[in-house]
């Protein structure tokens, strides 16, 4: 959760600084812009939950769950609009790092703080 924190923390300032980075070449308007820069802010907000879940996780298990949920319907989203043709399939790449390979770790976390299996040191 530690490294997800960091993650997050370090990507939202960088999509609040530069959220072009997002487009994948489209064209910016300002209102996308504002949008994107948004999305960076809450992504970092994500880092600040995730940095607090690292040091309990049985405690902040919620807030890995409401992550989880996020980085799940993320792809799904994603998915549907390059269906549709709203958005380029290289917006995937998108997905894979932000969301698809923190599935699993967060899903076992998830688990992990619900059983009450994880070590002594992290409660």
């Amino acid at each position: 959760m530690l490294l997800a924190a960091i993650y997050n923390l370090c990507l939202g300032i960088i999509i609040s600084i530069y959220p072009q980075l997002l487009l994948f070449g489209n064209p910016p308007t300002n209102f996308l812009l504002i949008i994107l820069r948004c999305v960076g802010m809450l992504v970092g907000v994500y880092g600040i939950a995730y940095w607090f879940a690292s040091r309990n996780p049985q405690r902040y298990w919620p807030l890995i769950l409401v992550g989880f949920i996020g980085k799940f319907l993320g792809p799904v989203g994603a998915v549907y609009y390059v269906y549709l043709g709203q958005l380029q399939p290289n917006f995937l790449w998108v997905n894979v790092w932000n969301d698809l390979i923190w599935l699993l770790p967060f899903a076992w976390v998830i688990y992990q703080a619900t059983t009450h299996k994880l070590p002594e040191g992290t409660r």
